[in-house]
């Protein structure tokens, strides 16, 4: 029932947050549909699935109705909904109604649902979850680039302002993270604590959310923080 739209400059850990905030909901007794509408999607191999066609993104849209036959069920409670690995880059894109009746449809079925959105504009279902979202995860980026984004993307940004939540990702551990938030004039309104070697786990496993190692149980409550904080958001 809540559309939850993740958002930002590139490399700004948009994925990761995505798949571990899907998976933070799903076990605390939450359905959860995590969609990723890019072809070739970074999320669908980061997690180690194959998306066949009769469980895509490319059938929903011509199964509108039949949603809960068209997604791919991932872990209990967590489903994903992906384009498939087969897509045709050069074939015609889903109607902007499609892409509407879509989300409104993963309304009624899933608890959340959480949509990675492409950093970059012309994504026709990543922009009408940013239109329809309950709430917009910005992430801040980390690195100076970030502000270009910002600026180049503002009017956007200002759109869903009302709505967003100003995420700090901590993808490096050094950098000044409230400085860049001065910089984009912006203010933090939830830090997910950095991971050392991030990449190395994430070859072995879907989720960094639920490690039991020091590093993962404290990356793990900050993702429950930020769960919290969009709860009393809401």
């Amino acid at each position: 029932m809540s559309l939850i739209a993740v958002w930002g400059p590139p490399q700004s850990g948009k994925t990761t947050l995505s798949i571990d905030l899907a998976y933070a909901l799903s076990q605390q007794g939450k359905s959860v549909c995590l969609i990723s509408p890019e072809p070739y999607s970074e999320l669908t191999a980061r997690m180690g699935i194959r998306i066949i066609h009769s469980k895509s993104l490319d059938q929903a849209y011509s199964a509108i109705g039949n949603l809960q036959q068209t997604v791919l069920e991932v872990d209990d409670l967590l489903y994903v909904l992906a384009v498939p690995w087969d897509h045709d880059a050069y074939g015609e894109e889903a109607s902007a109604d499609a892409c509407k009746e879509l989300l409104k449809q993963a309304q009624t079925v899933f608890d959340f649902i959480i949509v990675d959105c492409p950093s970059k504009e012309g994504e026709m279902l990543a922009a009408w979850s940013l239109s329809m979202a309950d709430r917009v995860l910005m992430l801040s980026g980390g690195s100076e680039t970030a502000s270009m984004w910002y600026n180049s993307f503002k009017k956007a940004v200002d759109a869903v302002s009302g709505r967003s939540m100003i995420v700090c990702v901590e993808v490096n551990e050094s950098y000044d993270y409230l400085s860049l938030c001065k910089l984009i004039q912006k203010n933090p309104d939830a830090f997910i604590s950095h991971y050392p070697n991030a990449a190395k786990e994430q070859q072995s496993k879907k989720t960094l959310y639920g490690i039991k190692s020091k590093i993962g149980k404290a990356y793990t409550e900050s993702i429950h923080g930020l769960c919290e904080k969009m709860e009393v958001d809401a």
